[in-house]
C-alpha cells in the first residue's frame, strides 16, 4: 500500500514539475495539454493548421504555446511553415503568434524567413512581423529591417525597410 502511494505522490511531484517548467507564471492555474491541433477548415479542406508540443488553456481568451508549428495550406495542400519555440493564440481575435527563432519555410519556392517573431491573422490571412526579418533564398539574401507582410501563400512579400545582397552568379536567380 505504501508503494502506491509513493507512485502516486511522485507521479504527481513529475507531472507538476513539466507544467512549472512551461508555464510563463509561477503561480498561474494550470490547464495544460501535449500534442495540441487547433485547424480551420473550408469545404473539407483544412486552411490552416496549428499545433504545439504543449499548450496551457488558463488563460479564457488566449492559449500559450510550447514549440508551435502553423501549416499554411493553398489548395489543400501544405505551402510554409511557420514555427518558435513558444506562441500565442488569441480566441476572440484569431490570431497566431510565434516568437524565439521564429521562422518560415516556404515549401512552394524554398525561401527562408527569419525573424524574432512572426503574427498570423486567421481572419485577414495575412501574415506579418514588426522588427528585422531576414529572407533568403539559395544565396540571395534580403533584410527587411522593419519587418514584412505577406497573405499566407507568401506569393508577394511586402519589406519594410529593405536591404539586398545578390549573389555573385546570376544563375542563382533561374533557381
Amino acid at each position: 500500500m505504501k508503494s502506491i502511494v509513493c507512485g502516486l505522490i511522485l507521479l504527481l511531484a513529475v507531472a507538476c514539475a513539466k507544467q512549472e517548467a512551461f508555464s510563463p507564471e509561477e503561480n498561474a492555474g494550470r490547464q495544460v495539454a501535449t500534442g495540441v491541433s487547433i485547424f480551420e477548415s473550408k469545404d473539407s479542406q483544412n486552411q490552416w493548421l496549428l499545433t504545439a508540443d504543449a499548450v496551457d488553456f488558463a488563460e479564457l481568451k488566449t492559449a500559450t504555446l510550447k514549440n508551435p508549428v502553423l501549416l499554411l495550406k493553398q489548395n489543400g495542400t501544405d505551402s510554409a511553415r511557420v514555427s518558435g519555440k513558444t506562441g500565442t493564440f488569441d480566441y476572440d481575435t484569431k490570431r497566431v503568434s510565434i516568437q524565439g527563432d521564429a521562422r518560415i519555410d516556404s515549401f512552394s519556392d524554398g525561401a527562408v524567413l527569419t525573424t524574432e517573431r512572426f503574427f498570423y491573422d486567421v481572419t485577414k490571412d495575412r501574415v506579418w512581423s514588426d522588427v528585422k526579418t531576414v529572407i533568403t533564398r539559395g544565396t540571395a539574401k534580403a533584410v527587411a529591417r522593419g519587418g514584412i507582410e505577406t497573405d499566407s501563400k507568401l506569393v508577394k512579400i511586402e519589406l519594410k525597410q529593405q536591404t539586398t545582397h545578390v549573389p555573385k552568379d546570376a544563375r542563382e536567380f533561374k533557381k
